[in-house]
């Protein structure tokens, strides 16, 4: 029995060195499985209780080896999208187990997000814990922190023509500040939201440039509110910086919280 298995092993890592030589691309192999599978979930042709076709199948759809089909599926389980069992094949999950923080599975909902449901949601979470995180990292702050933070938002005013840039100097304003808050959790899922929640069309109108000077503003206050040491005026300034950007972005159908 041991020796069957061994040789079935064996065959399996021998196809998936193949595999390997075909094409070197880690995409090719077991994120492939997960990206394409997850999209039929997220979008729907998977509907929840599903029964996915069977290994051989999906090795013969993919053209890779049960080694990799079968990683696949151990991720997607992991990611909660499906369930895997001996002898009842492997089974749709309903989108209240799917761990929607989880990169793959987020970018993926957030195309089918059409309602903006999904945004609405990860706007709440991140208002909530900014606020909070903010609270905390008030008194915590160094005065270098404080130095950065206020040449952040400078470099921000300076960025309008460049949305890119203005972005990037925005998300590293607010990494600084939920850092000094010490809340690993919060800032591991603020960073997520931020990442894949915040994607935004370039400049185009001078409504755009005009939102980005509220926001600089915004960032302002927010820093003379640390600067005061002042934890509670800091998360209530900019939780209202985060709505009121999420309200005139859903108005406009673009923009940046």
């Amino acid at each position: 029995m041991m020796n069957r298995m061994d040789s079935t092993t064996r065959r399996d890592d021998v196809a998936l060195r193949r595999d390997v030589r075909q094409n070197r691309r880690p995409a090719r192999f077991a994120s492939v499985v997960v990206e394409e599978i997850a999209q039929q979930i997220i979008s729907g042709a998977f509907a929840e209780g599903d029964v996915l076709p069977t290994e051989p199948a999906l090795c013969e759809e993919f053209g890779f080896s049960r080694t990799v089909v079968r990683e696949g599926l151990k991720l997607l389980e992991e990611r909660g999208l499906v369930r895997v069992e001996q002898g009842r094949g492997t089974t749709v999950q309903p989108r209240s187990s799917w761990d929607l923080l989880d990169p793959v599975v987020l970018q993926i909902a957030l195309a089918y997000d059409a309602d903006m449901s999904l945004l609405d949601d990860l706007i709440l979470v991140r208002r909530l814990l900014e606020r909070e995180m903010a609270a905390e990292a008030a008194p915590r702050l160094t005065d270098a922190d404080l130095a950065e933070l206020a040449e952040l938002v400078d470099a921000m005013d300076h960025s309008y023509d460049d949305y890119d840039r203005f972005r990037e100097y925005d998300n590293a304003f607010h990494a600084i500040i939920m850092r000094a808050s010490g809340n690993e959790i919060g800032l591991t899922i603020v960073r997520v939201i931020h990442r894949h929640g915040g994607a935004t069309a370039p400049l185009a109108a001078g409504a755009s440039r005009a939102t980005l000077k509220r926001t600089v503003a915004e960032h302002r206050e927010i820093v003379a509110a640390l600067a005061a040491r002042d934890g509670q005026l800091a998360g209530e300034r900019i939780s209202a910086h985060i709505s009121a950007r999420w309200a005139e972005r859903k108005k406009r159908g673009g923009g940046n919280a």
